[in-house]
């Protein structure tokens, strides 16, 4: 998991590096989550909506990346980027957050929010978009 979590913020990185040192009101917190296997792919659809949703439409959702253990496919880690607490509590009222968190109730078995500081970021621009789905 650790692996995935270090990729993950090497591929978010250049994007959001020169707002690094200029912004210490970030918001930055990794979710792990284990969902049912019965429901994993329904998770993965409900996950995908729900970051497309909230990047193209909330200007304070700098960064949503989703992705799953390639040995443990239903744990899954989240890694969120929020311009500030008050964006993230914004983001929580929203109909989309709304719709993926009533929809995936039932998928996830656990969900553990880890909030973090970052240190560096830092990745290839052309990677971001690679990797878009």
């Amino acid at each position: 998991m650790k692996l995935i979590t270090t990729i993950a913020l090497a591929v978010f990185g250049a994007a959001l590096q020169p707002a690094l040192a200029q912004n210490k009101d970030w918001m930055v917190r990794i979710a792990k989550i284990e969902i049912d296997s019965a429901y994993l792919e329904p998770y993965k659809a409900a996950i995908r909506e729900h970051t497309r949703a909230a990047v193209a439409s909330e200007p304070g959702v700098l960064a949503l990346y989703a992705m799953h253990d390639k040995v443990h496919p239903t744990h899954v880690t989240v890694f969120e980027v929020y311009a500030s607490k008050q964006a993230y509590e914004a983001h929580l009222k929203t109909a989309h957050f709304q719709k993926y968190k009533t929809g995936t109730l039932k998928m996830v078995k656990s969900l553990q929010l880890i909030d973090v500081d970052p240190i560096a970021f830092g990745a290839k621009p052309e990677i971001l978009d690679k990797k878009r789905d």
